[in-house]
């Protein structure tokens, strides 16, 4: 067959044409196969697609109709639906274009977030090679969120959801992963589980901008940092493109410096947080503070800011959040020290608990003196859901120790 006569040059051209057009429709990056959609709630379900094109979405035997807007967004809200352990497809169609995401279930989500104690991979915890060796848990999903900052808020994440077993459990956040089994386990129910974080990043750095103008420390900085023209995405992206070419030069070449704008005030909401919202989620977990442990007086104000903040944007008023008190580190101190940064914010996050709806799982006991990255996170993750079924399940459970409630002084009478 000769394809160089015109006829074919022009069904070749017609057939690129249609191919992009077919691929305009899209779904937000949150969005995949095998992932895990909030039970019991109305589910969002949204994207982008030709400016007012016709999109109808097919979930569950039923369909639903939107129309994008003139910008080209599309949004629609799926019914309450129960906990399904059966896999189902999602269609969204358009006039010229069909998406189908594949192997979804029904359960619940929780969002997984923090610095290195939370991100740290199952492989490199205590007893990994044998856990893994049995992690094939069907009905267990994470999706890790690739590391990037912004300087405004993005639309877009890296990553997908991958399913529990041998070849994927040993990359799943450890304490994450404990949480998600022993809620599977308890609930039987299918758990996704969203884990958006990174190490030696401070609080600030995972809230949004509009909260953090209402602080007086941080006011001025997120005003001038919204205007900075910038590209931080580009500028991380630059970063491993380096990080690449340190590994391959002869001899090996310096490894470049992280951009410092990595720990700047909403530097990590705007590109790990905001483009997942209003991915519904059951609640948050927790495990941060090591890098905010020198400014622990302010952390008084920063953290429940934080709660607030995330519950404010997925709108969600009473939304649990758990999260891990700081582990023991360095050695002990026979005398008491009133300045120790750590216990100082361990106190900081022990007045959290005056906030509504929030637990704190204890991990002092279970921490290492030569290692700020303790290796026990199965512990992490059992405590953390043994205050979940308590705070966002309703088990009449006890999942706290003893706590301070009051004290008093009386006159003695010396004889």
């Amino acid at each position: 067959m000769n394809f160089t006569k015109p006829k074919y040059i022009i069904f070749f051209l017609c057939f690129v044409a249609f191919r992009a057009i077919a691929q305009d429709i899209k779904v937000a990056s949150i969005f995949g196969d095998n992932m895990v959609l909030q039970q019991a709630i109305h589910i969002p379900v949204w994207g982008t697609a030709a400016a007012k094109q016709e999109i109808k979405i097919i979930f569950g035997g039923k369909s639903f109709e939107t129309i994008a807007d003139e910008s080209g967004k599309w949004f629609v809200k799926l019914p309450k639906m129960r906990a399904n352990r059966i896999p189902q497809e999602l269609k969204i169609i358009s006039k010229s274009d069909t998406l189908i995401l594949k192997n979804i279930l029904i359960g619940e989500v929780w969002l997984a977030s923090g610095q290195s104690n939370m991100q740290m991979k199952l492989s490199e915890t205590n007893q990994a090679a044998e856990e893994i060796k049995h992690a094939n848990y069907n009905q267990i999903r994470l999706f890790n969120v690739g590391l990037n900052i912004s300087h405004q808020p993005l639309n877009n994440v890296k990553g997908s959801w991958k399913v529990c077993n041998q070849t994927n459990a040993g990359g799943f956040s450890a304490a994450a992963y404990y949480f998600a089994k022993d809620l599977h386990q308890d609930q039987n129910v299918p758990v996704g589980i969203i884990s958006a974080s990174w190490g030696a990043t401070p609080v600030e750095a995972w809230t949004s901008g509009e909260s953090l103008l209402q602080h007086p420390d941080f006011k001025d900085s997120v005003l001038k940092y919204q205007k900075l023209e910038a590209n931080w995405d580009l500028l991380y992206r630059n970063y491993l493109n380096e990080v690449e070419l340190a590994k391959k030069a002869t001899p090996p070449a310096k490894a470049p410096v992280l951009p410092k704008e990595k720990n700047y005030p909403t530097a990590l909401f705007n590109a790990m947080i905001a483009p997942i919202i209003p991915y519904e989620i059951k609640g948050v977990i927790w495990y941060q503070g090591e890098n905010n442990a020198s400014r622990a007086a302010q952390y008084h104000s920063l953290f429940p800011l934080l709660i607030k903040d995330w519950r404010t944007k997925w709108q969600k008023d009473e939304m649990p959040f758990l999260f891990v008190q700081l582990a023991n580190f360095r050695a002990k101190n026979e005398e008491p020290v009133f300045t120790d940064p750590w216990a100082l914010l361990r106190e900081a996050q022990t007045a959290t608990l005056k906030v509504p709806h929030t637990a704190m799982a204890v991990a002092i006991d279970i921490g290492d003196a030569k290692d700020i990255h303790p290796k026990n996170k199965k512990d992490v993750g059992k405590r953390l859901y043994l205050a979940a079924s308590a705070i966002a399940y309703d088990k009449a459970v006890v999942y706290s120790g003893p706590t301070f409630a009051s004290s008093a002084t009386k006159k003695m009478r010396l004889y």
